[in-house]
C-alpha cells in the first residue's frame, strides 16, 4: 500500500480505489478510475446486452419466409461486426468526448468497461432497422445504413442526452434510452420503410405513393409491383404472405429480449458501490413487472380484437417488449406498483400502432417500429408523470401524480421537447443517408432477388430446392441472364445517379433555349418556330420513350426464350418454362406481350 496516502472522509469503495490507483503501475494508472466489482458488473451486464442479438436475430427470422430467414441472421451478425468498428472508430468519441478522457478518433477512452457496455447500447438501437425492413432491402445498403445508425445517429442522440450535451443540461431524463435508443431507432426505421416500399404481395390491393408523398419518399414503381404477382413464371416462384411461420422460436427470442432487458436497464447505472447497488435492485424490479403488464395487455388486446378468447402469438410478444422498451427511461425512478401500469399502457399503444400501420399500407415487417416506437416515446412521458422518491432514487425528479407540482409540469415540458429534438436528428440522418444510398447503388433489392429469396441470391444458401423446384431454377436463370442483358443492353439507363443526370441536362438544354427564344422585342415568327422547336424536342422524347420500352420487351423476349431452352435442355423433353408440353408457345407469347 502507498505511504502518505490521505485517505481521510472517503467512503470505504473510494478508499479501495484510491489505494489500488496508488499502487497501480504507471501504465495502469490512469485506467484505476473505478472500484473492481464496478468494473466486473459493467463488463458482465454489457455482454447480456450484446447477447440480446440473438434474441433480435430468432424473433425477425421467425417472422421470414423460409427463403430469408439466413439474411437476416447475417444482418444481425454484421451489425455487430461493423457497429464495433464504427463505435470504436468515431461513435464513442462523438457521444461521449465531453465526459470522459478520450485521447480522439479510434480510441476506447481510459474507462474500458464503459465503452463496452456503452456499445451494447448502440447496436440494440441498429437492430431497430433490420427487423422492419426485412426481406426487400439490399444486403450492403442496409450495412450502410447500420453502420450510420451506431457511429453516428445513435452517438449524437447519446451525446445530447448522456453527454453533457444540450438535452442533458436543460433536465432531459431517460435512465435507460426509451428515447435515446429505442426511439430513435423505430423513427429511422419507420422512415426507411416509408421509403423502401412493402414486401410484394404484402398488402393485395395496395396503393403506392401519390402526390407530394410520391416525391418526398421517391416512389418509382406503380400499385401493382408491390402486389401479388400476374406473371405466370413468377407466381411459380412466389410465396404467399405470412405474419409469422414460427411461433415457437418467435416465443424463444422474445424470452431472450427479456432476460437480456433486466441487464439493459440496471446497466445504466455503471456501478453497484456508493449506493448504485439499490438502483439496479429498484431498477430490475421495475423492469420485469412492466414486462409483466405488457403481456397482460398484450393478451386482453388479442382476445378483443379477435372477439374470442384467442391469444395470438405475435400480439404477445410484441405486446411484452413494448413493456420492456418503456420501462427503461423511469425504471430507476417509478414506484414499483405504478410499473405494470406503464407496461400494460405501452403493450396498447404498440399494437394500436401496428394496427394504424397496417390500415396505411406501410409493411413493418416484424413491428419493430410498433414495438419500439410509441413505447419508447411513452416511456420517456412516463418519467414526468410517475416518478416518486424512493431509497436510492433520483430525489430531484418527481412526477406529477406524486406531487411534483410545477416542477414536475416543467419537466414534462422538457421530456416532450427531447423527443422532439431526437426524432428530428432520427429523421434527417436516415432520410439523408437511404437517400444518397439510393442514387448510388440502390437501397431496395431487385424483383427478381425478393422473390427468388435473399438468402441465395446475395449468400448463396441452397436449400435443395433449386435442385427439385425447376420452376425456381429457370427463374432464377432468366432474371441474372436479364441483368446481364441490362447491364450490356442498356447502361444509360442502368444507374440512377446517370439517368438522373442525364434528365437533369435535357431540363437545362430547354430551359436554356426557352431563354434565348423569349427575350424581349423577338419577333413571332421566331417565337413560333420556337414553339415548334419545343413541340418537336416533345415529340423526340416521346419517339426515345417508346424506343426504350420496345428494347425493355426485346430484352423480356430474349431473356424468356433463354430461359425456355435452358429448361428445355436440362428436362430433354419439349417443356417450355411454363411446364408446358404442348401449346407452351401461346402461353409464353402471353406472357411477353404483358412484359
Amino acid at each position: 500500500m502507498a505511504m502518505g496516502l490521505n485517505l481521510t472522509g472517503l467512503l470505504p469503495d473510494e478508499r479501495w480505489v484510491a489505494e489500488m490507483r496508488a499502487d497501480a503501475s504507471m501504465e495502469c494508472e490512469a485506467f484505476r478510475t473505478h472500484h473492481r466489482a464496478d468494473i466486473v458488473y459493467v463488463v458482465t451486464m454489457g455482454a447480456r446486452i450484446i447477447q440480446m442479438q440473438s434474441g433480435f436475430a430468432m424473433l425477425e427470422s421467425a417472422y421470414q419466409q423460409p427463403n430469408n430467414s439466413a439474411n437476416i441472421m447475417m444482418k444481425n451478425m454484421l451489425d455487430l461486426c461493423i457497429g464495433v468498428l464504427a463505435f470504436f472508430f468515431f461513435g464513442y468519441y462523438i457521444a461521449y468526448w465531453d465526459t470522459h478522457q478520450i485521447g480522439g478518433l479510434a480510441d476506447a477512452g481510459v474507462d474500458l468497461a464503459h465503452w463496452f457496455c456503452c456499445f451494447s447500447y448502440a447496436t440494440t438501437a441498429a437492430t431497430i432497422n433490420s427487423g422492419a425492413l426485412a426481406g426487400r432491402v439490399a444486403f450492403f445498403p442496409y450495412l450502410f445504413l447500420s453502420t450510420v445508425m451506431t457511429g453516428v445517429l445513435y452517438p449524437i442522440c447519446a451525446y445530447l442526452a448522456w453527454g453533457n450535451g444540450w438535452l442533458q443540461q436543460i433536465g432531459f431524463v431517460d435512465f435507460a434510452g426509451s428515447a435515446v435508443v429505442h426511439q430513435v431507432g423505430a423513427v429511422s426505421a419507420l422512415v426507411s420503410t416509408c421509403i423502401l416500399g412493402p414486401r410484394i404481395g404484402r398488402f393485395k390491393n395496395y396503393r403506392a405513393w401519390k402526390g407530394i408523398w410520391s416525391v418526398v419518399f421517391w416512389e418509382r414503381h406503380d400499385d401493382a409491383y408491390y402486389r401479388e404477382p400476374q406473371d405466370p413464371a413468377e407466381k411459380k416462384v412466389f410465396i404467399p404472405f405470412r405474419k409469422c411461420r414460427h411461433p415457437v422460436q418467435l416465443l424463444f427470442g422474445t424470452f431472450l429480449l427479456l432476460v437480456g432487458f433486466l441487464a439493459f436497464n440496471p446497466a445504466s447505472t455503471f456501478a453497484t458501490t456508493l449506493g448504485q447497488d439499490l438502483i439496479v435492485a429498484h431498477s430490475s424490479v421495475t423492469t420485469l413487472l412492466a414486462a409483466a403488464g405488457g403481456g397482460i395487455g398484450g393478451m386482453l388486446f388479442s382476445m378483443i380484437f379477435t372477439r374470442s378468447t384467442v391469444v395470438r402469438v405475435p400480439e404477445l410478444t410484441n405486446a411484452v417488449i413494448a413493456g420492456l422498451v418503456a420501462s427503461c427511461a423511469p425504471a430507476a425512478v417509478m414506484p414499483l406498483s405504478v410499473s405494470p401500469l406503464v407496461g400494460f399502457i405501452a403493450a396498447i399503444l404498440t399494437l394500436g400502432f401496428e394496427e394504424m400501420l397496417a390500415y396505411k399500407q406501410i409493411d413493418d415487417a416484424v413491428g419493430a417500429v410498433a414495438a419500439h416506437g410509441p413505447s419508447g416515446a411513452w416511456g420517456a412521458i412516463a418519467v414526468a408523470l410517475f416518478a416518486d422518491k424512493h431509497c436510492g432514487g433520483n430525489p430531484d425528479v418527481v412526477g406529477v401524480f406524486f406531487g411534483g407540482g410545477e416542477e414536475a409540469w416543467l419537466l414534462l415540458a422538457k421530456q416532450l421537447l427531447g423527443m422532439a429534438v431526437l426524432c428530428g436528428i432520427s429523421i434527417v440522418i436516415t432520410y439523408v443517408s437511404v437517400y444518397l444510398v439510393d442514387v448510388l447503388v440502390g437501397f431496395r433489392c431487385t424483383r427478381a432477388c425478393e422473390l427468388i429469396g435473399l438468402d441465395y441470391w446475395e449468400h448463396q444458401f441452397n436449400d435443395g430446392s433449386f435442385e427439385k423446384d425447376k420452376d425456381k431454377a429457370a427463374f432464377f436463370n432468366a432474371a441474372k441472364l436479364r441483368e446481364s442483358l441490362s447491364s450490356s443492353c442498356w447502361p444509360a439507363f442502368n444507374s440512377p445517379e446517370k439517368r438522373y443526370m442525364a434528365e437533369q441536362k435535357v431540363r437545362e438544354l430547354n430551359e436554356e433555349q426557352a431563354r434565348k427564344h423569349t427575350a424581349e422585342g423577338e419577333p413571332k415568327e421566331k417565337n413560333d418556330h420556337h414553339d415548334r422547336t419545343v413541340e418537336a424536342n416533345m415529340d423526340l422524347g416521346i419517339e426515345v420513350s417508346i424506343l426504350k420500352k420496345q428494347v425493355e420487351m426485346l430484352q423480356a423476349q430474349i431473356h424468356l426464350l433463354a430461359a425456355g431452352k435452358m429448361r428445355d435442355e436440362a428436362d430433354g423433353v419439349g417443356q417450355d418454362m411454363f411446364g408446358n408440353q404442348d401449346g407452351g408457345e401461346e402461353e409464353e407469347e402471353r406472357c411477353t406481350r404483358g412484359l
